[in-house]
Formats: structure tokens, C-alpha cells, sequence
């Protein structure tokens, strides 16, 4: 059993249309979190060397903790907003090549996304929590269309 078919965007979209809309959307909140997690770390930085001027071992091992998660999510999310705009390219072409890689990259950053996200969240922001949510539902919907997508490429290259 694999994953549910899509035959259309939100009922309203072609599956083509509906990916290129989808990869857009997550390549500006792939590069917004990866603002968003680029300030994270750079506020940390003093808080960390105030830990340590303090001699508070506790709270620099947390604050350097976060810190080193904070930059992991910049890298990885700089790289998801580079792979959303190959994946963009990928459908406008119809590259099922592509479209089949991004969907395998996407499924493990969602997954190595969500570990990062869920173990420092309590760290966080009630903004940053919120748009984290956001897209971790906007990347379940948006691995299921490009699957469908990928799915409806390989049917029409047969016939």
C-alpha cells in the first residue's frame, strides 16, 4: 500500500499547477524559517558567552545546545529553499527525474526537520512555533501532491 493519489490541487488545481504553487510557496517559507532561524542563532551567540562569563554550566550546555541546533536548521534550510527552486524547475519541465528525487529529499527533511524542530521547541517562540506547524502541514500535503504528480509524469511517459 503507498501513499493516497491526489487527481487534483486543493480540488481546484491540476496537479502540474498545484506543484508549481506548492514548491513556490514552500521555497518562501523554506527561506523565511531559514531568516527566521539565522536570527535565532545569531541572538544566542551573546547569551551563550554570557553563560559562560557567568560560570553557569547548565545554562551555556543548554544555550550552546540550542545554538548548534539553531545553526544545523540554517544549513538545512538554506538548502531546502535551493532544492525548492530546482524542484519549481523540475515540474514546469516535467522532469520526472527531479520531481521523484525532490520527493525523496523532501520526505527526509521533512522527517529530519520535525526531529530538530520537536526537540528544542520548547526553546522557541510562539511565532516561531507557529510557522513551524504551518509547514510541517504544508509539507505532509505538499509530499502527497508531488508523489500524485510524480505518479501522473511516469503514466503519460507508458502510454
Amino acid at each position: 500500500m503507498g501513499l493516497p493519489q491526489l487527481e487534483t490541487c486543493c480540488f481546484v488545481f491540476d496537479l502540474k499547477t498545484g506543484n508549481t504553487i506548492m514548491g513556490c510557496l514552500n521555497a518562501v517559507l523554506s527561506f523565511t524559517i531559514f531568516i527566521i532561524m539565522a536570527v535565532v542563532s545569531a541572538t544566542l551567540e551573546p547569551v551563550q558567552e554570557a553563560a559562560f562569563e557567568e560560570r553557569n554550566l547548565e545554562k551555556e550546555a543548554a544555550i550552546t545546545g540550542l545554538y548548534v541546533m539553531s545553526i544545523i536548521l540554517v544549513v538545512m534550510f538554506f538548502a531546502k529553499f535551493c532544492f525548492d527552486v530546482v524542484f519549481v524547475y523540475g515540474v514546469v519541465t516535467e522532469r520526472a527525474g527531479i520531481v521523484r528525487t525532490y520527493f525523496f529529499m523532501w520526505a527526509v527533511f521533512f522527517f529530519l526537520s520535525m526531529f530538530t524542530f520537536f526537540i528544542n521547541v520548547t526553546h522557541y517562540n510562539a511565532g516561531t512555533i507557529c510557522v513551524e506547524v504551518f509547514y510541517i502541514c504544508l509539507n505532509v500535503y505538499a509530499i502527497l501532491l508531488s508523489n500524485s504528480f510524480y505518479k501522473e509524469l511516469n503514466s503519460r511517459e507508458v502510454v
